[in-house]
């Protein structure tokens, strides 16, 4: 009886106890703590894995926009997703001030194989049979010469023509960051034995375009690369300056001139016959693609659709502390108006165009890359590429740092990012492959 009682008063006292607990709070405080991969196994554990997925997929529409598709499903397609890891590969660590213990790499296509360089200047060929469904990742490490002066640069692009391997590459030194591109003749059975093929006079704090193309102006054959600037702005209005502008340099003379100017941060670019497409970071949004034409203006730093950051409050007139605000009409300025402007940013990065043996649906589009977006943006741009007629965001989870397209399994890879402070698979870069699936 006693023993009865005892029962009875510590239900009632647990009952209380509960009343006075904000069960909310203690919740809130144990899944602060849990990763993801945590919260996914307990969830698996009370609802069963389905469910759990389930649960995984509505968080993810829950924050979708209206125009937001969740892989195999997006607007015309299904389409498979999968992740070959490069763990093995071994690749360094970004030294980026903006995105510190980042895995940053680029691709690019050569005969039957993938070469591929991280940001410190490893470099890798990838066998295409390596993309293949449950096939494991083929690899060689190709040697080279390649090495930065104080070990404090970054590979910025990577580019293959006439069987000659470019490469764009920042290398800080004396408080000075010049925009370089080296190449070597492409033996895989050797090592690569890179010589200069340009480096700037001037000089910026940093640089983090370097996206590079073969392009052929007024009958001659070159490179177009993109360079950007500081957060100032400083030299993208300024003809004397190569910063904040695409370059466009000759193959036989080496020597550079303004392609365009007004440009922040351009990470993507695309070249064909037919147009030149480049993608720029802008400030607290204000992200573009913009149609590229030889002597255009695209308003940098003084026209954008995004805001300062708050550092640069005062930047325009630091004595009458007069707020600094950016144009938003570049037209009205004399500049050219992007094709299109993402608000708020995507960390918008390469740009690709969708050949017709991928898909007949996604013929003439385009795929647009981005870093904190984690997603791919199919776009349809109209005939003469000022407006964007469709554009529908594809969700992958991961930075995506490069994008190319591989003819022989007709499929994009996509250069993944890793990050060394990242929580559970995040921390390792992967390849990601996106291909149709069957009817």
């Amino acid at each position: 009886m006693i023993k009865k009682k005892i029962y009875y008063l510590i239900s009632i006292l647990a009952i209380i106890l509960l009343l006075f607990i904000n069960l909310d709070l203690i919740r809130a405080f144990v899944v602060k703590r849990l990763n993801q991969d945590q919260k996914q196994f307990i969830t698996e554990i009370f609802f069963g894995k389905g469910e759990a997925d389930r649960f995984k997929r509505y968080k993810i529409f829950g924050k979708m926009n209206y125009n937001q598709s969740i892989l195999p499903d997006t607007q015309f397609l299904k389409l498979d997703f999968s992740e070959k890891s490069l763990e093995e590969l071994n690749l360094t660590e970004s030294l980026s001030k903006w995105n510190p213990g980042s895995v940053q790499f680029y691709l690019e296509n050569y005969k039957d194989k993938v070469i591929l360089v991280d940001s410190f200047g490893k470099f890798y060929s990838i066998a295409d049979q390596s993309f293949k469904k449950n096939s494991k990742i083929i690899f060689n490490e190709i040697k080279s010469n390649f090495k930065f002066i104080n070990k404090t640069g970054s590979i910025r692009d990577l580019h293959i023509y006439d069987d000659k391997l470019f490469i764009s590459y920042s290398d800080f030194s004396d408080e000075c960051t010049k925009i370089n591109i080296s190449f070597a003749e492409i033996d895989l059975d050797k090592e690569l034995n890179f010589e200069s093929f340009f480096s700037s006079k001037d000089c910026s704090l940093e640089f983090d375009g370097g996206r590079i193309n073969q392009f052929t102006h007024d009958g001659v054959e070159g490179l177009l690369i993109t360079t950007d600037t500081d957060l100032k702005g400083t030299g993208a209005q300024d003809i004397n300056s190569s910063f904040g502008k695409i370059l466009f340099i000759d193959f036989e003379t080496k020597n550079p001139i303004i392609y365009s100017m007004g440009h922040r941060t351009p990470q993507g670019l695309y070249v064909s016959d037919e147009v030149i497409l480049s993608a720029e970071h802008g400030p607290r949004g204000g992200d573009e693609i913009n149609k590229i034409v030889f002597g255009g203006n695209y308003g940098w730093p003084i026209s954008s659709y995004g805001e300062p950051y708050f550092h640069q409050k005062f930047y325009e007139d630091e004595n009458s502390k007069n707020e600094f605000f950016y144009k938003k009409s570049h037209e009205n300025e004399s500049f050219i108006e992007p094709i299109y402007a993402f608000v708020p940013s995507i960390g918008i990065n390469q740009i690709i165009g969708v050949p017709s043996k991928f898909s007949y649906f996604w013929k003439n589009n385009f795929l647009v890359t981005s870093l904190n977006g984690r997603s791919i943006y199919r776009a349809n741009f109209s005939n003469d590429y000022i407006k964007v007629i469709s554009l529908e965001k594809i969700f992958i989870g991961k930075r995506i740092r490069d994008i190319i397209y591989n003819d022989k399994n007709n499929i994009f890879l996509l250069a993944l990012e890793g990050k060394k402070f990242a929580k559970s698979s995040d921390k390792t870069p992967s390849i990601g492959i996106l291909k149709v699936l069957n009817n």
